[in-house]
């Protein structure tokens, strides 16, 4: 069994998890299918379009993430002590969550690369229903690292080859950066609909 202050870490990351999913069920109500492939300027994502990355975000996550769980099974257990996670992926983690606007400057923004661009067929029944599956299979891969040591396990990042963070940063990673595109997208809304 996990120490308490590693578990305890797992439960405020599954808590992440449930804010991401209200998060997204109150966006997903309030936007209408009009809006939901509409792009508030040329330059900016819809609705469609942010949870669609969010997909193809979590596609290329999740696998790793399971053969990462698959490899701290096999590490002897650690009892009485707290993930760290490795500097890079303290430093992610930090930087991924939603972008801060002050005066009308986006701080904090990047280039996504060209794979994690979504495309334009975007039905909003499937781009939903991939979402919800992706939520559930991440707080899965939350529920199945009680007890792992998973910061003791390095994956390389699908977003930039040759960078390397560990199981645990990569779990803190997914929901900070789903919350980044969640608001994203909800400004997206409110821009539409002013």
């Amino acid at each position: 069994m996990a120490t308490a202050a590693a578990t305890r870490q797992l439960a405020k990351l599954a808590e992440e998890f449930a804010e991401v999913r209200a998060k997204f069920t109150r966006l997903e109500t309030r936007v209408s299918d009009a809006d939901w492939g509409r792009r508030p300027a040329p330059a900016e994502w819809s609705v469609a379009e942010c949870i669609a990355h969010l997909n193809l975000t979590s596609a290329a996550m999740v696998p790793p993430l399971r053969r990462a769980l698959i490899e701290a099974g096999g590490l002897p257990r650690v009892p009485d002590r707290r993930y760290r996670g490795a500097l890079i992926g303290r430093i992610l983690a930090a930087m991924v969550g939603p972008v801060r606007v002050l005066a009308g400057f986006k701080l904090g923004r990047v280039a996504t690369p060209p794979p994690f661009v979504p495309g334009s067929a975007l039905p909003r029944d499937a781009v939903r229903d991939a979402f919800l599956r992706w939520q559930e299979e991440e707080l899965q891969l939350v529920r199945d690292a009680d007890g792992l040591t998973i910061d003791q396990v390095r994956i390389e990042s699908p977003f930039r080859a040759g960078m390397f963070y560990d199981g645990y940063s990569a779990l803190r990673i997914l929901p900070r950066h789903e919350m980044r595109h969640l608001v994203q997208a909800e400004r997206a809304l409110e821009a539409l609909t002013r």
